[in-house]
């Protein structure tokens, strides 16, 4: 007993002494541990010998700003109600008053992360060097941004202009030469392919947008071979922006069959990648017209397109036949039917052959004008494409005659050819020889020659016709004034040449020298020449009459109800007319009656789509009364697109009449034209040519909105499309990566 309790005294007074020790020690050290605390402030130390309990100080707010005592704990003001900060004992409530966990805490990342934080939200930087530090990452975010803004302007450059993305990286490279600092991060091929992708993105969602706010939309198709062989469909939507009518690449898709259920499926796979949302079927419903060329697979009334679009959709929908389209099967009926007419065409598709295949005869050409001082013009052709403007062009170059020129003695064109197919008859090749014979009598006939600019003036009202009615704007009453207005020009011709035209010149020409040996361009011609200068000259009258009235009737029989007054069974498209307001009565009563019984049938056949927009139609006929007085007392003089744009985005106008004006959007947003197809074929045959031929469906469809419908260059701008790549991608974009590993950093 008495050796235990020995021993025991012993280790209690060692310990001591080691306490003693070890106090001195860190003293003497300068350490700012407990001992110091001890000696600084009291500390209630011994109830258990083998633990102490420690106070809060004063002093430590001093040495940490963000603590905060409350309820015999301890907070930090910064970590306190941040995600960030976790479950940290600061945030809780730390009762273990220690200066070690106060100086680990105020060390640690997520202190430093809700440090930073809440010093932002106060608007107080922690410190100048934290200040600067802020600013510095500021200005490099700034620069990033500012230098992706130049890569996205020359993708958008690369996509607009249609050129390689091969072009990507040497344009910054010139850019760079020219002293502009890029960074090289991201010059490659592919990325440009990607910025362009986000851009055309940005402006399918801006279509997208305007597919949900339509109130009314049409359809447009059409179908070609690309480059690669592929089988592709282009689909375009039709609908009302600000009043106006406007045509809107959807999308393009390749064909797995190409029958009416497989153009169908290619049209509705269309709208559902622009709207993945609701699977691309609400644009049915809006759907009031489908427009597209003749061909029996879209047009077919039992197993066309448009047939199952009717069966699916409704069958309210009215199916437009393009309007350039049948003009164009009108001028070829006009071709076939007429002698005279075909006469000029092969003529004139000869002349081309023989300068289009050979390059020695287009060279000898030229020599023989430079000699005879004409500036000769490359003959165009009259087959093979289109549209009428360049049967008219054709004309126009192969009769093409300077303005200060005497027509009958001063070289032109046609007298060069002539002169030059006279050489080739009797020193060409065998087969050059013959082509060479022909076309000479005819260009030797007076009567040709009269003919040809007769009907150089009859191309030019129908190619003005043509290009009115390729307008991507074009509405119902223009085309139906163009129409009407064509065709009494035309038939006005068949009594009297057209002022200023071609056929006046020449006549003009004939009658100054009476019956002397008939000149044109210094080459005489052969024939008689009595009745050229009036037209009563018997073939030049039967000709000309015969190529109007083929003419007068193709359009008549083709264009249907537009031309036709006496129908007795008024089409849709004929009701429609009932907003030409130019053709109004003036009479106040007539005015009150006029086209009530076509509002209400536009009525009755529209009835399911104007309720789903939510028109009143009880309300329609009442409107249509005021607006008429309306239009007729303060509006007669606006243009067709001026007047409806005003009614329908002007206040009081589009509120007071909006029921009537549900109609009036509806004549809008008609098909007349399906060029902007064409267009867009026209634009994937730039863009996916043979040396691009592996592009995708896709990216072409990329390019062609980019390069179709896209700002220019000067109004586009490259923020949108900026953040939307940064974020678009599944890990962090370094756009300074290259740039830093070419700092010079050394190392130690």
């Amino acid at each position: 007993m008495i050796l235990s309790y020995f021993q025991r005294k012993r280790e209690t007074k060692g310990g001591e002494d080691t306490d003693e020790r070890n106090v001195t020690k860190n003293v003497e050290s300068g350490r700012t541990d407990e001992p110091e605390e001890m000696a600084t402030s009291s500390v209630s130390c011994v109830t258990d010998r083998s633990s102490k309990v420690h106070k809060f100080k004063s002093d430590w707010i001093k040495l940490f700003p963000w603590l905060h005592f409350e309820n015999n704990l301890m907070f930090c003001k910064y970590c306190k109600g941040q995600k960030q900060a976790g479950n940290s004992a600061f945030v809780t409530g730390n009762p273990h008053f220690k200066k070690d966990s106060l100086t680990k805490h105020n060390h640690s990342k997520r202190h430093i992360t809700c440090r930073d934080a809440y010093l932002i939200r106060q608007k107080k930087p922690a410190s100048t060097v934290t200040a600067a530090l802020d600013r510095q990452v500021m200005l490099s975010e700034v620069e990033i941004r500012r230098q992706l803004k130049i890569k996205m302007n020359i993708a958008y450059f690369i996509a607009k202009e249609e050129e390689p993305f091969i072009k990507f990286g040497p344009l910054i490279t010139l850019h760079k030469k020219n002293g502009i600092d890029i960074n090289p991060t991201y010059d490659n091929h592919v990325s440009c392919a990607e910025m362009i992708g986000q851009i055309a993105d940005l402006l399918k969602e801006s279509l997208a947008a305007k597919l949900r706010t339509a109130k009314h939309l049409a359809v447009l198709i059409d179908g070609d071979t690309d480059i690669s062989n592929t089988e592709c469909e282009i689909v375009y939507v039709r609908l009302v922006e600000g009043g106006k009518p406007v045509t809107l690449l959807v999308g393009q898709q390749t064909l797995e069959h190409s029958h009416a259920i497989g153009v169908l499926d290619a049209t509705k796979a269309a709208f559902n990648a622009v709207c993945p949302e609701d699977n691309g079927g609400s644009w049915m419903k809006k759907l009031i017209s489908f427009g597209a060329d003749g061909v029996s697979v879209n047009m077919g009334h039992r197993g066309g397109v448009i047939a199952l679009l009717q069966r699916e959709a409704g069958e309210y929908i009215i199916p437009i036949h393009c309007m350039p389209h049948r003009l164009e099967l009108a001028i070829l009926t006009l071709q076939k039917q007429e002698p005279m007419v075909c006469q000029v065409y092969d003529l004139l598709h000869l002349v081309w052959k023989t300068y289009h295949f050979s390059g020695k005869s287009k060279r000898e050409l030229r020599q023989l004008g430079q000699a005879l001082g004409v500036d000769i013009c490359t003959p165009s052709t009259v087959k093979g494409t289109r549209w009428i403007p360049h049967i008219h062009r054709a004309l126009k170059v192969f009769l093409r005659h300077g303005d200060d020129k005497d027509l009958a003695t001063d070289h032109g064109q046609y007298s060069i050819v002539l002169q030059h197919m006279e050489h080739l008859a009797s020193a060409g090749s065998v087969e050059l020889q013959g082509q060479a014979k022909k076309v000479k009598r005819g260009m030797e006939s007076a009567l040709f020659c009269v003919f040809c600019h007769f009907l150089s003036d009859m191309f030019e009202e129908l190619s003005s016709l043509s290009l009115t009615l390729q307008r991507n704007d074009l509405i119902l009453p223009q085309a139906t004034s163009e129409l009407r207005k064509t065709v009494t020009r035309l038939e006005g011709l068949k009594t009297r040449a057209k002022s200023g035209g071609m056929l006046e010149k020449i006549q003009t020409m004939l009658a100054q020298h009476g019956d002397d040996e008939c000149r044109f361009q210094g080459m005489p011609l052969k024939g008689n020449l009595a009745g050229l200068t009036d037209l009563t000259h018997p073939q030049l009258k039967k000709h000309v009459g015969a190529a109007i009235n083929i003419g007068v009737t193709e359009l008549k029989n083709r264009f249907g109800g537009l031309l036709n007054d006496e129908a007795e069974v008024k089409t849709l498209v004929q009701a429609f007319r009932v907003f030409n307001h130019d053709t109004w009565p003036d009479d106040h009563g007539s005015l009150l009656t006029f086209g009530g019984d076509d509002v209400a049938g536009l009525m009755r056949h529209f009835r399911q789509p104007l309720e789903r927009s939510g028109c009143d139609l009880a309300a329609v006929q009442d409107e249509w009364q005021g607006l008429k007085i309306l239009v007729s007392q303060n509006f007669k003089d606006k243009t067709y697109s001026g007047l409806w744009e005003t009614m329908l985005t002007k206040e009081p106008y589009r509120e007071d009449y909006k029921n009537i004006l549900e109609l009036v959007q509806l004549m809008l947003v008609l098909p007349i034209s399906a060029t902007q197809c064409e267009r867009g074929f026209s634009a994937q045959n730039r863009i996916k040519s043979s040396k691009r031929s592996s592009l995708a469906v896709s990216t072409t469809e990329d390019l062609m909105r980019i390069t179709l419908e896209g700002p220019s260059l000067e109004d586009y701008d490259p923020s949108p499309a900026v953040d939307r790549w940064i974020n678009s991608a599944k890990r962090a974009r370094q756009p300074d990566y290259k740039k830093m590993w070419d700092r010079d950093v050394v190392c130690v």
